[in-house]
This record gives C-alpha cells, structure tokens and sequence, in this order.
C-alpha cells in the first residue's frame, strides 16, 4: 500500500484534484463566468443548428405577422390541400386495386381463353340471407345476364338471378336453389353440389348422387363438369373432406370443402360467355326476372 504513494498514478491523482480544486476556486471568484464560457465553446454547435432551424419555421410561417382572418385563410388553405392529398391517395388506391383486378382477369383468360369475363365488386349483403347472397357493381349495360356464373380467382362462388343497368344480385353457391353439375377430374365421376341451411351454416357444400361404390376420397379436387350448359366446365369449386353414405343408405354423397370463403367474397368476376353456353338447358324462361329499367335503390 504504501508503494502506491510513490506511483507515477497516485501523482497524476494528485495533480487531477489539484487542478480540480483551481477550476472551483476561480469559477467562485470569476462569478461562473470561466465555467458558462466553457459550457457554451461544448455546445455552441448544437445552439447553431437549432437556432438554423427554429429561423426556418420562422420564416416560413410567422404566426405573429399574420392577422384573424388571414389565419383562418391559411387553415382553409391548408385543409383543402390536405384533401386534395387524400383524393390522389384514394385514387391511387382505387388505381392499384383495378390493377390487381385486372392482373387477376388476365390470369383467369389465360388459363380459360375462351371464357369471357366481366371484374366486379360486392356493394351490399342481404343480413337475413342465411345463403349469403350479394350485390354487385356490374348489370346488364356491361353484359351481365341472369343464369352467368360468378367466381373468384380460386374458384365458382355464385349466379346471378337478378341483373339490372349498372348492379345484378347474386345467389351464393351455398343457396339450396343453387345446383351445379361437378365431378371429380382424377376419379372421373359426377354429381351435383347441392346445400341446405345445415350445410350453409358450416360453409361447407354436398356432391351429391354418387354411386354406392364411389372412388372418390378425401382431397379430391371437384370442379364444374360444363354438363347441362349452365357452367363452363373446369372451374374449380373445392376439395372433398369427406365421404358418407345419403339417407336412403344406398348412394353416398361427399362432403366439399370450397376453395374460396363463401361468406367473405368482395372481388368476383362474371362469366358472361363461354363455349357450351346453354346448351342442354331447358328452354323456359327462367324464373327471376331481369328488370333493367332501372337499378334498386
């Protein structure tokens, strides 16, 4: 210990408190003004920036030189061009949501050329309708008529059944007034989806009619068959979750799972021609009319 009192570190110790104890002692004598002068030469840069800065505001907007009315000039000023900003934003939103629309139509003509299709969007839902039906922004003056098929990029989501100028109704694929001739492409068997208000309330579809000795398994994919010329053939409609024996004990029928959320559909595409139309159809009229004097309110 004492060896340490004959240090070079205890003399640099030594004269550190020496000089600290001046700088006391001279700052109390000189009224701080030592001290004041060294804390302003550390951070005179940062007063420089920041008075830079706080001249800028000032210059740009002098709130003291403005009078009432030419304030409220400037806020009006300033409101309006805020909601010219926020129109170009939801411009630009509404552009890059077309664009998508578009990408996806493009999408689906290259998979099926010869389907003619029409981009729509859903605009209202019925709250009573246990089927989850809905509208659309697209009617007769952009070629939609009743009977056209309604889909999304991942599959068959509904038809239309009511069709004015500039909206048409749609009757959601999980509707028991809704019947699609489907078959399963790997097993080559057919059959009609069909639903209920027990099978709607679970999202879920039936494929039903097919033999007792059915091949068709769970995973299964099921698509349009085109039979009977209400659909075009391929368009996908969902997987098979499972297979059962019907009522009567003798058929089975397969439960589908659809590749597409029934009850959240907002974007859709109408097919409003495609090769086979019709054909096979009955030919009465069908029973919802198509008005098309003008649109519902």
């Amino acid at each position: 210990m004492k060896d340490f009192f004959k240090t070079s570190s205890f003399r640099v110790l030594i004269i550190a408190v020496v000089v600290l104890l001046g700088l006391i002692i001279y700052t109390a004598t000189a009224g701080g003004s030592f001290l004041a002068n060294l804390l302003g030469f550390a951070t005179s840069p940062m007063q420089s920036i920041a008075t830079d800065v706080t001249g800028n505001v000032t210059e740009f907007l002098d709130l003291d030189g403005y009078t009432k009315d030419e304030l409220k000039d400037l806020v009006g000023a300033l409101q309006e061009e805020n909601a010219q900003l926020e129109d170009q934003l939801v411009g630009y939103e509404e552009l890059q949501q077309e664009n998508e629309q578009l990408k996806t139509q493009l999408g689906l003509e290259e998979e099926e050329p010869e389907n003619e299709l029409r981009s729509a969007s859903v605009i209202g839902r019925d709250p009573n309708d246990v089927f989850y039906g809905f509208s659309i922004d697209a009617g007769t003056l952009s070629g939609v008529s009743v009977g056209d098929p309604v889909i999304t990029d991942q599959g068959l989501v509904g038809v239309v059944t009511q069709a004015y100028a500039t909206s048409s109704k749609v009757t959601c694929l999980l509707s028991e007034d809704v019947h699609v001739a489907a078959w399963s492409p790997k097993r080559q068997e057919s059959g009609v989806i069909e639903s209920d208000v027990t099978s709607a309330s679970t999202g879920v579809l039936r494929l039903n009619y097919l033999s007792g000795d059915t091949q068709i398994q769970e995973g299964d994919i099921i698509a349009t068959s085109g039979e009977g010329g209400a659909f075009p053939q391929g368009l996908k409609i969902g997987t098979v979750a499972r297979v059962e024996k019907s009522e009567n004990d003798i058929s089975r029928y397969a439960e589908i799972q659809p590749f597409e959320d029934l009850t959240k559909v907002q974007e859709v595409y109408v097919v409003v021609d495609f090769p086979g139309k019709g054909e096979g159809a009955p030919q009465e009229e069908p029973e919802a009319s198509a008005p098309s004097e003008e649109d519902p309110e």
